[in-house]
């Protein structure tokens, strides 16, 4: 089992969502304070991993992008988390996908779009990108309709569909928001084995390990802060003790001979 561990990387705009005023430097920080915590880490556990950021993130903190980028790949969220590119195309994609590796000074080859809201893959294969993670084929009510969608990786219009990690039968999601509400660790070993792949791509962000103190619905915030933290520790020891592998997306592509 390859376990691609995926962060999105942006403005922590989860209490506009609920129409709870933030500032903006308070929506960057969040992220930012939790953005430290899990590279510190994956650097003890020498695990590399994809960093899906926005370019306004990367824009406000351009040399801890460049010095991830040294260690772990860095994907494309998009220009701004709040932007809809079902609705707003592909121009801003390709604006933003140009300045990250402006930042890097690297290709960037991944994109993943804000809350799923991807363009379509026929749009995708104008933007440069080899592959897409934007597609989570499961069922949640308000968010996601793609239950019957594939949960292999495939290809289509030249671009590589890599979907977020879902059990077999139920689709069960194995992401942060499911880990911190349903079961915890115990949730996250049985989906785990359970998921019947070669390969897992798990989804994060980095706000999630900050405690949230907005009063944001309770389901958003659960088990947030220092609990979402040790428990992606206890459950990289765990993987790592049953010999799974931690790779970046790009990488495991590469290894699978998927990509040339």
């Amino acid at each position: 089992m390859n376990i691609l561990l995926t962060f999105d990387v942006e403005e922590f705009d989860l209490p506009r969502e609920h129409l709870i005023y933030i500032s903006e430097d308070e929506m960057y920080l969040h992220s930012y304070k939790g953005l430290l915590k899990v590279l510190d880490l994956l650097e003890r556990y020498k695990i590399r991993a994809t960093f899906f950021v926005t370019l306004n993130f990367a824009k406000r903190y351009p040399q801890l992008i460049r010095d991830i980028s040294e260690e772990h790949e860095i994907g494309c969220h998009g220009y701004s988390h709040v932007d809809n590119y079902k609705i707003l195309g592909i121009s801003k994609i390709i604006e933003a996908k140009k300045g990250l590796e402006k930042i890097i000074g690297k290709k960037v080859y991944g994109f993943r779009a804000p809350r799923g809201n991807s363009p379509g893959l026929e749009n995708l294969n104008k933007t440069g990108f080899i592959y897409d993670s934007s597609l989570h084929p499961v069922f949640i009510p308000g968010r996601y309709n793609n239950f019957f969608e594939s949960r292999r990786i495939f290809k289509q219009q030249n671009i590589i569909e890599m979907p977020w990690a879902v059990s077999t039968l139920l689709r069960l999601p194995l992401f942060g928001f499911a880990f911190r509400n349903f079961g915890g660790l115990t949730y996250a070993k049985l989906l785990t084995k359970m998921h019947n792949l070669n390969f897992a791509v798990e989804g994060f962000h980095p706000w999630e390990f900050v405690e949230i103190e907005q009063d944001v619905p309770f389901y958003t915030k659960r088990n947030s802060g220092d609990k979402a933290l040790r428990f992606l520790e206890e459950y990289i020891k765990w993987s790592l003790g049953r010999g799974y592998k931690f790779k970046s997306c790009y990488d495991y592509l590469k290894n699978e001979n998927i990509i040339a």
